[in-house]
């Protein structure tokens, strides 16, 4: 009988020390995020932390693509062919370096992590060459574009530097897709917050410095003679006064100040992301490590092309009409002085909206979400090709558009890490930076591709050299400008809901994939 009682009591010990030991080693694997918390909750604190991150590629991107094509016309004083040569050349030079980032990002394993390293240490070099790109050396017109794509090309690859790990972080914050997708939505306001800083410091920065021009006045020097014909306005409402080089620099002094300022917020922020986040490591692993047959996986796998060239075209439309705003306003409407609080409008508009949209990405769907928002944004932008002088109406435009724009933020890369969970689920293999760098990639050559391609047209149309002193253009400049945001931005964001209409990935698709991956994981982590 005794016997029997100790037998059952080693017995007894044995269970609770294997239990100890299991959950022990369970817990340790969890610290190390090799297993996944019963919930995957991540705190308030954390979401902030990685939504933070989001601002500098926003902040940065936002004010080159609102104000890069003025700067380099009326103060760098460098052609509309120059501006494309620059623009262009910096789109192709992505093309090679983004997909590259991703492929070097995917195989980096230090013990501060894969991706925060990323993060922190190329933003030195980045912040360095953004403000190059607003400095004017004095030098002549060749050697300034040769200035410019060198350290545009610099700047937009430790730019991706930055993004591309930043944006794969959100596959290693938690497994949990409405956690995901909760500090996408955290990301995404704080992105809009940081274009919302791009318009306000470099906007209000560049009016400041830039008021010695004055478009709106009443006057006219009457020993001054127009050097241009049949204006859209009477000429009693226009001043034209000499190209003085000393405005020129005061205002290319306010792109300095601005440019000083974004910069150390893009050092804050990336400083914030990097102490303020953790990675989860997966036990589903990247198994193949070799660039070219990478690349070829991820492009074979549809749901991801379909996506991509719905998120493209709509970047393309956005870009276009983003681009084209400043001198929309100042040539065609004649409400030059009114486009910071414009910009402002819509991306307060942008960041009110996103709860609403985040309510309906969880009741009726991330794509159908998708789709509403871009169908919003057409017939906004056909009132654009027939405003005249009534700026009241320009605000409503505004605002109805930052709404379908707030969409713009939230869907495209809140429905990216299904489209990485359903790869995951088919081949095995993890492959995030790389599909994450190519939509890098995408986002700036929308941007390139719409301030090229519109001042190749403002080349075409007879846009007139001036610096800031210039405050009227050829009507044919004008109708240019109403074509470069209306009908080609329609067309795009036309082409964008085919695509999204031949998206696989539906709610039904995703809540399967969920049971697939937890399936996965679970059979995964009982072998550990």
């Amino acid at each position: 009988m005794m016997m029997e009682i100790e037998s059952d009591n080693s017995y007894s010990d044995y269970s609770s020390k294997k239990k100890k030991f299991t959950l022990k080693r369970k817990l340790e694997f969890e610290s190390q995020g090799l297993l996944k918390k019963e919930d995957g909750k991540l705190t308030l604190w954390q979401k902030l932390c990685f939504a933070v991150g989001g601002i500098p590629y926003q902040m940065c991107g936002n004010a080159l693509g609102l104000f890069i094509s003025p700067f380099l016309l009326e103060v760098a004083q460098i052609r509309p062919k120059q501006v494309s040569i620059i623009l262009f050349s910096g789109r192709g030079w992505d093309a090679i370096t983004d997909p590259l980032i991703g492929f070097f990002v995917n195989r980096t394993n230090t013990r501060l992590g894969k991706l925060r390293p990323w993060i922190l240490f190329p933003s030195p070099l980045a912040i360095f060459c953004y403000f190059m790109i607003w400095y004017v050396p004095d030098i002549d017109r060749s050697s300034k574009t040769f200035w410019y794509l060198i350290f545009y090309c610099l700047f937009q690859t430790f730019l991706s530097c930055l993004h591309v790990p930043y944006t794969s972080l959100t596959m290693y914050l938690t497994h949990n897709q409405s956690e995901r997708d909760s500090a996408t939505g955290y990301r995404m306001v704080f992105e809009v917050f940081g274009v919302l800083l791009a318009a306000i410091i470099q906007g209000i920065i560049i009016s400041i410095y830039g008021l010695s021009t004055n478009c709106n006045s009443t006057t006219q020097s009457p020993r001054i003679t127009s050097p241009i014909q049949n204006y859209s306005l009477p000429i009693d409402r226009v001043v034209y006064k000499p190209i003085l080089e000393d405005d020129s620099k005061t205002l290319g002094d306010g792109y300095l100040v601005s440019a000083g300022i974004m910069s150390f917020i893009y050092l804050i922020c990336c400083i914030t992301t990097f102490f303020g986040t953790k990675e989860m490591k997966d036990v589903i692993t990247d198994k193949n490590k070799e660039f070219i047959k990478s690349l070829q996986v991820v492009f074979r796998h549809k749901s991801y092309i379909t996506l991509l060239l719905t998120f493209l075209f709509n970047s393309l439309a956005v870009q276009l009409v983003q681009s084209n705003l400043a001198l929309y306003c100042k040539y065609t409407v004649n409400a030059g002085d009114q486009y910071q609080y414009l910009i402002i409008v819509l991306l307060v508009s942008s960041i009110l909206s996103l709860p609403i949209w985040q309510f309906s990405m969880i009741k009726y769907g991330k794509k159908t979400t998708y789709a509403i928002g871009l169908s919003l944004l057409i017939p906004n932008l056909f009132i654009l090709l027939y405003i005249e002088n009534s700026i009241w109406i320009m605000y409503i435009v505004c605002i109805i558009s930052g709404m379908g724009i707030a969409v713009n933020f939230l869907l495209p890369w809140s429905m990216l890490p299904d489209v990485v969970d359903e790869f995951m689920v088919r081949f095995g293999e993890r492959k995030e930076s790389i599909f994450y760098s190519f939509y890098v990639f995408f986002t700036k050559l929308s941007s390139g591709v719409a301030v090229g391609a519109s001042t190749l047209v403002l080349e075409y149309a007879g846009y007139v050299d001036c610096s800031d002193g210039c405050c009227k253009q050829p009507n044919s400049v004008s109708l240019a400008l109403r074509m470069l945001i209306v009908p080609g931005p329609v067309i795009l964001l036309l082409i964008a809901l085919t695509f999204l209409w031949k998206h696989p990935i539906d709610e039904y698709r995703r809540k399967e994939l969920k049971e697939k991956l937890d399936m996965i994981r679970n059979e995964t982590e009982s072998k550990l």
